[in-house]
């Protein structure tokens, strides 16, 4: 929006392409986890105010296991869609252009339904769970069947980070190139191309 709009001119007059990607990024990141509390508030309430609802006290380090694997997740997937959007110079371009994305998502919560939750402890589990595009999905899955060695939830964790932190790296490369390229659609291969010349 912001490369249809000439907004993008505007703001990297005043700050880096990687400053607008990350802000792009944690804002909206922000409005999806409140969006999330506030559907999570009615259930906080019931369990305050009733004593038939009870969550065992495990449950608590399960919430703050699923919170953490949603902002890895959510790190991650944002950036490549973020760079993969920036791609194009239409709105009407971007479905397309996040298709790739999306295909990897979707490929990721297939094998973490299918192939996790019906042998945890597999190899293909254990390597959906520690690839860093679907651990987000299968770990979550693979840790609720206890079948997951601490070392490989922190593993996992921590690789999946390190994969966000070099997406963001990434992503504001070809955020920033992409941006400044208007009237037509830029191929990833030219971001590439100008990333290895650059």
């Amino acid at each position: 929006m912001e490369k249809s709009t000439r907004i993008s001119e505007v703001l990297l007059a005043v700050l880096r392409p990687s400053q607008v990607l990350v802000g792009t990024v944690v804002a909206v990141g922000t409005v999806t986890l409140v969006q999330l509390l506030v559907l999570a508030a009615p259930l906080a309430v019931a369990v305050q105010v009733t004593d038939n609802i009870g969550l065992p006290p495990v449950a608590a380090g399960d919430f703050a296991l699923a919170v953490a694997w949603f902002l890895l997740g959510f790190m991650l997937y944002a950036f490549l869609f973020a760079a993969a959007a920036a791609l194009v110079d239409k709105i009407t371009e971007v479905s397309s252009a996040i298709l790739p994305v999306t295909m990897i998502l979707l490929i990721s919560y297939m094998l973490s339904i299918t192939v996790v939750t019906s042998d945890p402890g597999g190899r293909w589990s254990l390597a959906a769970s520690m690839f860093p595009l679907s651990a987000p999905l299968a770990m979550p899955i693979r840790w609720a069947s206890g079948e997951v060695p601490i070392y490989q939830l922190v593993l996992a964790m921590a690789l999946t980070a390190a994969t966000a932190v070099l997406l963001v790296s990434v992503a504001s490369s070809i955020y920033r190139r992409a941006l400044l390229i208007t009237g037509r659609r830029v191929r990833l291969r030219e971001m590439i191309g100008g990333r290895a010349g650059s």
